[in-house]
């Protein structure tokens, strides 16, 4: 993929094409026909993403930074108290990612469209960053691993939902969940690539942060404004050590998370260098304080705030 300059570089190895027998995304290895290296590495790293069981119990043997004993395995997985604490804090994982991603500022000053795709890829962006702090645990690797199995359900979950909200036959709503795991995948790994290819080279990580805004967030628009795309990568990238460096390791067990601002999108320029009009946010984004917005199964809209205890049909005004 060649992106635009100069905020963007042209995905291709050093000698301009990828080595034999291996299969790549954006530059980013995803399968060595030879070893199997890069899609095991990639299962371990996501393994809830994958349905074959064996090969992802082995790619998470392989890759986990300590070695807990069978019984202690077994009590993580299967004991109640185990499994509420996980599932509580997958929970506080997704709905806080889910909350930024939602933040009405994103479609209306930040120019993000409000279709499925691009707001799909802001909630993956904000997934991702705080999963990446999840399976970064050192102490209790295993346990960290579960909670992202969780968290990937309850992720699927949520996408069949949206997928059945834009009125879709029912018949076709695991074809269209099997491609958002694709391009969901593919996503995720390139943030990966970005971070560990470019950990000690910020301006280069930049750069390929901004091609994958303008890829997965832009859905690769001709027609984009290169200031917009560098601020949501300048964001990603100051979130980034926010969550991996600066957030407490007690407050991230304890579930109290924390995100930096938005980016100011405010006094941004064209590419023909003219001041863009500034763009409010759009009504429909808007909710009263104190409530939330939520789908059904089958994809319905409801409304409910905790602090009230109420729920109900009709948008609050």
């Amino acid at each position: 993929f060649f992106i635009y300059q100069p905020c963007c570089r042209a995905a291709k190895s050093s000698s301009g094409s990828d080595p034999e027998g291996q299969l790549s995304l954006n530059g980013v290895k995803t399968f060595d026909f030879k070893t199997n290296t890069m899609i095991l590495s990639n299962i371990a790293r996501y393994p809830a993403l994958f349905h074959i069981s064996a090969i992802s119990n082995y790619a998470i043997r392989s890759f986990s930074t300590n070695d807990k004993g069978f019984l202690s395995k077994l009590y993580d997985k299967h004991s109640i108290a185990k499994t509420q604490k996980r599932i509580l804090m997958a929970e506080r994982i997704f709905r806080f990612a889910e909350m930024r991603a939602n933040d009405p500022r994103w479609y209306g000053p930040g120019r993000v469209s409000r279709d499925f795709r691009p707001r799909h890829a802001m909630l993956t962006m904000h997934l991702w960053l705080l999963q990446k702090r999840l399976i970064s645990d050192k102490v209790d690797n295993h346990s960290s691993l579960l909670v992202q199995e969780e968290l990937f359900e309850i992720f699927w979950d949520d996408v069949q939902k949206r997928i059945r909200e834009q009125g879709l036959a029912e018949m076709t709503v695991s074809k269209h969940l099997n491609d958002v795991q694709q391009y969901t995948f593919t996503h995720l790994t390139h943030y990966d690539h970005a971070f560990n290819e470019y950990e000690n080279d910020p301006k280069k990580r930049l750069e390929e942060l901004c091609g994958l805004v303008w890829m997965h967030v832009m859905l690769q628009e001709e027609k984009f404004c290169s200031e917009q795309v560098e601020r949501i990568a300048i964001y990603i990238d100051i979130q980034y050590h926010n969550i991996m460096y600066e957030l407490p390791e007690e407050y991230w067990r304890e579930g109290r998370f924390a995100w930096v601002d938005l980016p100011d999108f405010s006094r941004m320029h064209g590419n023909n260098g003219h001041l863009l009009p500034e763009r409010r946010v759009n009504p429909e984004d808007v909710l009263p304080k104190g409530w939330n917005k939520a789908l059904t199964n089958s994809g319905e809209p409801y409304y409910w705030n905790p602090d009230m205890d109420k729920a109900q049909w009709e948008k609050p005004v």
